[in-house]
């Protein structure tokens, strides 16, 4: 059966999914919380040539670009949601897909996990680290935490060794995101011990979350590829593959097998057409409702 969306047609269905309208709007955190807990993970504010819902679609429910202005009210109440959330411990911000900072539900932080390197236990770093797949300032970083509990910025860059600017601090953030990106640390608040008043808290993943790793173990990663691209297909209702290609980044021979278990299970439409598209689309092959 032939599946064909116009442009228009195909955002006014995102507008559901991604809550970008004044019905479904999130006017409190714990409408921004069921957002998020809907879609399963979606980034902050977007980012150009990546389809995917963003945490300032529900925000301000309609299709607004984000301005640049940071005494917009809307840019500060999901500002203020993406720190208050994790902090609680009701979702995960960090940086995964494509080294963006996004929010990951509950539900789908397992998920996430059984594609990780990591099997749970604390010391997991080490091996990665004598195989050369861990960089020495993600492993000071990580020992540091591991060592200390929980710490500010600041405070972390000076027990890891790794203070002061420039170079430096280069070195540090890119520490911090390989080990965002593996699960290895997640943010759990913000201080004000810097001299900006605002600094992220940082924490071992399995500290934060430590019934994960089990319920990752249950997790093939076909199972969890699987799981994901549904999702998201759920979500975008239809794209062009080379775009989901781009945001898993999952290696050619993953993706096609993910895509074949998906056809033979019938879940994976196979004719569907976007206005304007250049290549393959995907799409489910019976879309959940959207809400």
């Amino acid at each position: 059966m032939r599946i064909e969306y116009t442009r228009e047609e195909l955002e006014s269905l995102r507008d559901e999914r991604y809550y970008r309208t004044a019905s479904l709007r999130a006017h409190t955190e714990e409408q921004a919380l069921a957002f998020v807990n809907q879609v399963g993970f979606c980034f902050l504010f977007g980012e150009k040539g990546v389809e995917i819902p963003t945490l300032w679609g529900a925000v301000v429910g309609s299709r607004r670009p984000v301005p640049r202005s940071n005494r917009d009210p809307d840019i500060g109440r999901a500002w203020t949601w993406k720190d208050s959330l994790p902090a609680k411990g009701s979702v995960l911000y960090g940086r995964l897909l494509r080294g963006k900072p996004m929010l990951v539900s509950l539900e789908m932080l397992p998920t996430f996990y059984a594609l990780s390197p990591n099997y749970g236990d604390l010391e997991d770093y080490l091996l990665q680290y004598e195989e050369g797949k861990l960089s020495v300032e993600a492993k000071n970083v990580y020992e540091a935490l591991l060592n200390e509990g929980a710490l500010a910025t600041s405070r972390l860059r000076q027990v890891a060794g790794i203070s002061g600017g420039g170079a430096n601090a280069r070195r540090f953030d890119r520490a911090i995101a390989e080990l965002q990106t593996e699960l290895k640390i997640t943010k759990v608040g913000i201080s004000d011990s810097n001299r900006w008043g605002y600094a992220y808290v940082y924490d071992l993943f399995v500290r934060r979350f430590p019934d994960v790793p089990e319920a990752a173990r249950e997790i093939s990663s076909d199972r969890a590829m699987t799981t994901l691209l549904e999702r998201y297909l759920r979500n975008v209702v239809a794209i062009e593959e080379g775009a989901a290609k781009r945001l898993f980044r999952w290696d050619p021979w993953e993706w096609e097998r993910t895509l074949e278990r998906m056809r033979e299970s019938g879940t994976l439409a196979e004719d569907v057409y976007i206005e304007g598209a250049k290549g393959a689309c995907l799409a489910l092959a019976s879309p959940s409702p959207s809400t």
